[in-house]
């Protein structure tokens, strides 16, 4: 299974135009306020993706774009430590380059994304761009060949986590590139499902499907899953990680039954 996390993605009208593909797979909304005041942000929000907590509200308000050392006992608990722990073979695909990742963990504050840091204290190695198992996390050269590259990773592995973090990016900053981004984004998951792969997408708050403004904003994010069983979906960002253990458990109980 490939689990793209797609960061500040949204569901909006303008998605019919920009990322039709993701209509065509019925995403489900997720509430992603988390019945917390003020715009959801990434700390708070992938720290509720992986662990099925309420980080917004333990620590009382959103929080972004890293996760505070609060968050970090979470994080060393949620998917990477248990799928772990359950004995699957889990890859962390986001390649780095070596500048970032001495710049983002070498001060005082550590500068890397919930994703991340959940990866490493799970014990899994931060690769480098380059690396034979690891993918850019955006502006791929060729989009469609990196999602099919996703999709042999995704058969070697039992699961594999890949943050696309450039949609949010653009949002911010290069809304004139929005457009991009998304054909991007789409030719990646048509060269991931062309080859059969199982894909989870979901993301942490919107942004770029209101590409008129640079914010975040309150609507509902979408999650994807193409495979089976599909058990009812949760309601929210920290229904995400119990229902993925659900569906893991059950594969790794029909395997189990199948050897």
């Amino acid at each position: 299974m490939l689990f793209l996390f797609v960061d500040g993605l949204g569901l909006g009208e303008a998605l019919e135009r920009l990322f039709p593909l993701l209509l065509e797979l019925s995403p489900h909304p997720l509430d992603a306020t988390l019945g917390v005041e003020g715009l959801p942000q990434s700390g708070t929000g992938q720290t509720a993706l992986l662990t099925g907590e309420n980080a917004a509200r333990l620590l009382g308000h959103h929080q972004g774009p890293f996760p505070s050392p609060r968050l970090r006992p979470l994080l060393a608990q949620g998917l990477y430590a248990w799928a772990k722990g359950k004995g699957l073979r889990v890859l962390h695909a986001n390649g780095y380059r070596p500048e970032y990742l001495q710049r983002a963990t070498g001060g005082r504050r550590l500068l890397l994304s919930a994703f991340a840091q959940a990866a490493r204290l799970a014990g899994l190695p931060l690769l480098p761009l380059g690396h034979p198992l690891a993918l850019p996390p955006g502006f791929w050269e060729d989009p469609y060949g990196a999602g099919a590259k996703a999709a042999a990773l995704a058969r070697a592995f039992d699961l594999v986590v890949l943050e696309y973090w450039a949609l949010d990016l653009a949002a911010h900053r290069h809304p004139e590139s929005l457009r991009e981004r998304f054909r991007e984004l789409t030719l990646f998951l048509q060269g991931f499902l062309a080859e059969g792969g199982v894909l989870l997408l979901a993301s942490d708050h919107g942004n770029a499907e209101e590409p008129w403004h640079p914010h975040h904003t309150r609507n509902p994010v979408p999650l994807v899953y193409t495979g089976n069983p599909l058990p009812p979906p949760p309601g929210d960002l920290t229904g995400v990680f119990p229902w993925l253990q659900t569906i893991i458990a059950s594969k790794v109980h029909k395997s189990d039954r199948n050897t």
